[in-house]
């Protein structure tokens, strides 16, 4: 409980925007969330602005810490790992828009407007399909087959065994192929 006392006080500080605990706090975490960065993002300079945007976000919402619910540690680490994985699901939404937008450029066979059509329908039902799944058969989704990560990894990253994420992806898989099964009429 001593060392949950001395984070409120560090947090205190911090939000008065006392230097010392600014500088406490970085020398105490900054590491550890690079280090965090380095293992999500495998990119030296993402890791980086991991860190910067950690601080930032915790600079603006550390009221929000509350030690009853955990270690300043945990807190810290939680608020970085969700900047992580929002990075990762902004990257895999443009890498889809870049991918389609430069297959649209290009010269094909592509089928005409009831191919485009159809491809759309596919793809608003999948989305649709996708937003009533629970939000941790999602995440799991998202970051397996989007985000084309592995299971270890994605365990690794939503701080779960590795059976529970197998066990999600199934199980939303399930869901989806149920739908289109379906026509996708109230499918999940």
């Amino acid at each position: 409980m001593e060392a949950r006392i001395g984070d409120v006080t560090l947090m205190t500080s911090f939000l008065r925007k006392e230097p010392e605990a600014a500088g406490q706090l970085y020398d105490r975490f900054a590491s550890r969330i690079f280090g965090l960065g380095m293992s999500l993002l495998r990119n030296k300079t993402d890791a980086e602005d991991l860190v910067q945007d950690t601080f930032l976000k915790v600079w603006r919402t550390g009221a929000a810490f509350d030690p009853v619910r955990g270690s300043l540690e945990t807190w810290m680490l939680l608020v970085a790992r969700n900047i992580a994985i929002d990075l990762i699901r902004r990257r895999t939404v443009e890498a889809r828009k870049l991918s389609s937008q430069s297959r649209a450029t290009e010269a094909s066979d592509e089928g005409g407007p009831e191919w485009h059509a159809e491809v759309n329908d596919l793809f608003h039902r999948a989305s649709q399909v996708m937003d009533r799944l629970p939000q941790r058969q999602r995440a799991v989704l998202e970051l397996t087959y989007l985000g084309q990560r592995s299971t270890k990894e994605v365990a690794e990253l939503m701080g779960i065994p590795r059976g529970t994420v197998k066990s999600r992806a199934h199980a939303g898989m399930a869901v989806l192929q149920q739908a289109f099964r379906d026509g996708g009429d109230d499918a999940a």
